[in-house]
């Protein structure tokens, strides 16, 4: 066959792009429902639960908002997703050869792990009541050992919100915050305590003495101390019936 002779149209600026061939439609990753909840983990993680809405997820995700209440209710269920996703991350068998208290201290740790890995899911676990099935399933975990401390149930359920509590809370106060960041600054935390130790011992002798000792890198020991002050206040408490195992 004859060569086709060359047109204007080839010899165009056209030829100068390299187009691969034409395929029909480009490849799109479905939209799933794990998707849906993965890019909402990721603006709660980075601007906060506040900056979620339906109407920018699907722009992140390159839809409509209609295409996402394919995949969730409304947003409340999406946020109970989220949370319910995140604390799946917690690893919640501690080892039964541990005493009560061992067990309990090992998914404290756990738990603000997951939270301080996710900014901003400790305060949204504030607003909700975390009934999924990995939420429910830390809760289990957590009561199960503090059954063993010997209480009576309700001091028991208060037992157990205390420290839920103050694990969440202890997330809460960011790591990344500036006061954080001051204290874990050597030249700065250095700073910090020549400015505490200059203060006028007759006004402020409280600060003079152990400024320094509170304005320290010591965030993992600060919480391991305060849980275990909980604790011990829980294994002094009053009981009735069995005794607690040790």
């Amino acid at each position: 066959m004859a060569n086709r002779p060359q047109t204007a149209a080839d010899t165009g600026p056209r030829l100068l792009w390299f187009s691969p061939p034409d395929t029909g439609d480009s490849p799109r990753r479905a939209l799933t429902r794990e998707r849906v909840v993965a890019e909402a983990l990721t603006v709660i993680s980075t601007d906060g639960a506040g900056a979620l809405s339906m109407r920018a997820l699907a722009t992140r995700l390159g839809v409509v908002p209609a295409a996402l209440y394919r995949h969730v209710r409304n947003k409340e269920q999406l946020l109970d997703l989220v949370v319910d996703g995140v604390l799946a991350e917690a690893d919640c068998q501690p080892s039964p050869a541990l005493a009560w208290t061992e067990q309990v201290t090992v998914l404290a740790h756990r738990l603000r792990a997951v939270l301080e890995d996710h900014p901003g899911i400790a305060g949204l676990l504030k607003t909700r009541d975390p009934l999924g099935p990995h939420s429910l399933a830390l809760a289990e975990a957590f009561l199960a050992p503090l059954q063993e401390a010997g209480l009576p149930p309700k001091q028991t359920a208060l037992a157990f919100s205390l420290i839920y509590d103050y694990t969440l809370g202890f997330a809460l106060s960011d790591r990344t915050t500036i006061n954080e960041q001051r204290v874990q600054d050597t030249a700065t935390r250095r700073q910090l305590h020549a400015f505490f130790r200059s203060l006028p011992a007759d006004r402020f002798p409280a600060l003079a003495a152990l400024g320094q000792h509170i304005w320290a890198g010591n965030r993992n020991q600060r919480f391991t101390a305060s849980l275990h002050t909980l604790l011990r206040g829980i294994q002094t408490a009053p009981r009735s019936g069995r005794q607690p195992r040790r």
